[in-house]
C-alpha cells in the first residue's frame, strides 16, 4: 500500500534554486568585432561646425554709429595734428600718431567684424524676416482699416434704415391719429346734429299741439305756421347733414378696418405693417404684399388640372416630351434624321 507523504504547512517552502546563465564571453567578442569592423572609420578631420547666433539690429546699428563717430573723429585728430605740424615743424607728435594708430585699429577691427560674410548673411536673413514681418502688419493693418470702414458704413446704413423705419412708423402713427381724429370729430358732429334733429322734431311737436288748440286765433296760427315750415326746413337740413355724416362716418371706418387688415396682413406675412421697398423684383416677395400675391398668381397659373378648359397654364407633363412631327424653322435645325 502506498503512502501518502505528509504536508506541513508550518514549514517554509524549499529554497528555488536559480541556474547562473551560460555566457559564451569568445562569441560575444567576436559579435562585437565584427560590428566594429563593418562601420566605416571615423574622419579624425571632421569638425562640427557651430552656427554663429543671429546678430542683433539694435547692436549693429550702434556699432555703426560708433564706427561713424570715431571715423568723424580721426579725421578731426588728423587735421589739427596736419595744422600743428605745418605751424612747429618741430613739433614732436608721438603720441598723436599713437593714438590715431589706435583709432585706426579699431576702426579695421569694427569694419572686419562688421564686413563678415557670415553675419551679414545672417543678417540679411533677419532683416528680410523683419521686411515680411513688417509687411505683412501693414497689409493686416490695412484689412482691419477696411473692415473698420466697411463696418461703419454698415453700421451707418443701418442706422439710416433705422432712422428710415422710424419715421415711416411716425409716420403710420400721425395717419392713424388723423384720421382717429377725424372720426372724433365727424362723431361729435353727428352728435350735434342728432341734438338739433331732436329739437326740431321737439318744437314741430309743440307747434302741432298748439294747432289742435281751439283759443288760436287767426294771425297766430299763420304764424305757427310760419315757424313751422321754419322748423321743418330745419330738420330737413338736420337729415341732410345727418345722412351726410353717416356716409363719411362709413367710408372711414371702412377705410380704417381695411388699413387695419392689410397692416395686420403685413405684420403677419413680413413682421412689419409698413411695405419695404426693393430693388430687384425677384426679392419683393418676402418684403411686398403685392408682390407676393402676383408671384403666387403668375405659379398657380401653371398649376392646373389636364382636364380645365382653362387656357391660361397647363399641368407639367409627365414622361417624355416628344418633339413636334413638323418642327419650325428654329428647332428643325437641332432635329437628328435616323438613316437606315
Amino acid at each position: 500500500m502506498a503512502t501518502i507523504p505528509f504536508f506541513d504547512p508550518t514549514r517554509p517552502p524549499p529554497p528555488i534554486t536559480i541556474p547562473p546563465p551560460i555566457f559564451d564571453q569568445s562569441s560575444d567578442e567576436n559579435i562585437v568585432q565584427e560590428f566594429l569592423r563593418s562601420r566605416p572609420p571615423a574622419s579624425s578631420g571632421r569638425t562640427i561646425k557651430q552656427s554663429a547666433p543671429a546678430p542683433s539690429i539694435t547692436n549693429l546699428r550702434s556699432e555703426l554709429a560708433q564706427l561713424i563717430e570715431e571715423v568723424e573723429r580721426m579725421k578731426v585728430d588728423k587735421e589739427v595734428l596736419e595744422k600743428e605740424i605745418i605751424s612747429q615743424p618741430d613739433f614732436k607728435c608721438d603720441a598723436q600718431l599713437e593714438q590715431l594708430q589706435l583709432l585706426q585699429c579699431s576702426i579695421e577691427s569694427k569694419l572686419l567684424r562688421l564686413n563678415d560674410p557670415d553675419r551679414l548673411k545672417l543678417l540679411g536673413k533677419k532683416l528680410h524676416g523683419r521686411r515680411k514681418k513688417r509687411a505683412w502688419l501693414k497689409r493686416r493693418n490695412n484689412r482691419l482699416k477696411q473692415e473698420r470702414e466697411e463696418a461703419i458704413k454698415n453700421r451707418t446704413k443701418l442706422h439710416a434704415q433705422i432712422d428710415e423705419w422710424q419715421r415711416e412708423q411716425r409716420k403710420l402713427v400721425e395717419k392713424e391719429k388723423q384720421a382717429q381724429q377725424e372720426l372724433d370729430y365727424a362723431s361729435h358732429f353727428l352728435a350735434d346734429v342728432h341734438r338739433r334733429k331732436a329739437a326740431c322734431k321737439r318744437y314741430l311737436t309743440k307747434f302741432e299741439k298748439m294747432l289742435d288748440s281751439a283759443t288760436l286765433d287767426r294771425d297766430m296760427q299763420v304764424e305757427i305756421d310760419e315757424l313751422r315750415r321754419i322748423w321743418a326746413a330745419k330738420l330737413s337740413d338736420c337729415v341732410k347733414e345727418e345722412k351726410r355724416l353717416r356716409d363719411v362716418l362709413a367710408r372711414k371706418s371702412a377705410a380704417n378696418f381695411q388699413r387695419r387688415v392689410e397692416n395686420e396682413w403685413n405684420k403677419t406675412l413680413f413682421g412689419d405693417a409698413i411695405p419695404k421697398k426693393f430693388e430687384h423684383p425677384l426679392l419683393g416677395a418676402d418684403r411686398n404684399r403685392e408682390v407676393l400675391i402676383e408671384i403666387r398668381r403668375d405659379w398657380d397659373a401653371c398649376l392646373v388640372n389636364r382636364d380645365d378648359d382653362d387656357d391660361r397654364g397647363s399641368a407639367i407633363p409627365l414622361g417624355w416630351v416628344l418633339p413636334n412631327a413638323t418642327p419650325s424653322s428654329e428647332w428643325a435645325k437641332y432635329q437628328i434624321m435616323e438613316t437606315i
